[in-house]
């Protein structure tokens, strides 16, 4: 998704600047991934990461300096809105085709790639997990425009989608749907909702998840939000504004102790560049 108003996206930064935390750049990504929009690791040196609507539907795969060392095309898929990617940790990789900026898509897909000798590969077939929102009403009032989604996650057999606030007047509430990892059709089941702000589109949309452990991190273009999964609930523990101010759209971790970030390239903001992030204890 591109956007470059720069007025827009700056409105509220000085509140928090002096309290933000700068994360660490570790390098430029390539020209090719300027438009990244999802970002896994792939094992503890590789990460597995891909651009978003309109481009060919591959993964690039990186090393911690941004350099790529290997390209899959997924042939029987397609790019119409690639938003994140995920892993379970047990062979397989999950890629969101979920973007849905009119909330208009009556069926999305994620697309599941086995692992199994992934970099002697250069195309894979993917099977494939196709669901709708029940709660979604076709067409849908403006209002409760909630039906977009940037962020996938693995977490004890399941895959969680958060979804994007797109309604007028804008609420901020993000609903958690949870999704069985084998392919098939299903029905998403909404599992909670939570407000992240009412400030507006640019400061408080989900853009990207992860879970590691019992930690769940959801990222906004400012900020990082930092739960807790406990009772299969999600209890709030922190948030960590961020320094730079850009679009940001995809996030990693192996640890609970590093984030990687990336953001897109713009003309105004700059960006298109790989972040690390320290957490403090």
């Amino acid at each position: 998704m591109r956007i470059y108003c720069l007025l827009v996206l700056l409105t509220g930064l000085l509140p928090f600047w002096s309290s933000a935390q700068k994360a660490e750049k570790i390098t430029d990504l390539p020209d090719v991934l300027q438009e990244i929009s999802g970002m896994t690791f792939l094992n503890d040196t590789v990460l597995v990461a891909h651009n978003d609507s309109g481009n060919e539907p591959v993964l690039f795969f990186l090393n911690l300096r941004g350099q790529i060392i290997h390209q899959l095309l997924v042939r029987n898929a397609k790019n119409r809105d690639w938003e994140d990617i995920t892993t379970d940790g047990k062979g397989f990789l999950y890629i969101a085709d979920i973007g849905n900026n009119n909330n208009a898509k009556k069926k999305l897909h994620i697309y599941k790639v086995s692992t199994d000798q992934i970099l002697q590969k250069t195309e894979v077939n993917a099977e494939l997990i196709e669901f709708n929102y029940p709660e979604q009403i076709f067409p849908t009032p403006e209002s409760d425009l909630h039906y977009d989604a940037e962020s996938l996650a693995y977490y004890k057999d399941s895959l969680y989608i958060f979804t994007k606030c797109r309604a007028e007047p804008f609420d901020g509430i993000t609903y958690m749907y949870t999704l069985p990892v084998k392919s098939g059709k299903y029905t998403a089941h909404r599992r909670a909702a939570f407000s992240i702000g009412t400030s507006g589109f640019l400061k408080d949309a989900i853009t990207a998840a992860e879970i590691c452990g019992d930690k769940c991190y959801l990222l906004t273009y400012n900020r990082l939000l930092i739960y807790q999964f406990k009772n299969g609930e999600m209890t709030f523990q922190k948030k960590i504004y961020l320094k730079p101010y850009t679009q940001k759209e995809a996030l990693t971790t192996r640890d609970n102790k590093t984030l990687y970030i990336s953001d897109e390239k713009q003309k105004i903001l700059g960006g298109g560049d790989l972040y690390e992030l320290k957490l403090i204890p």
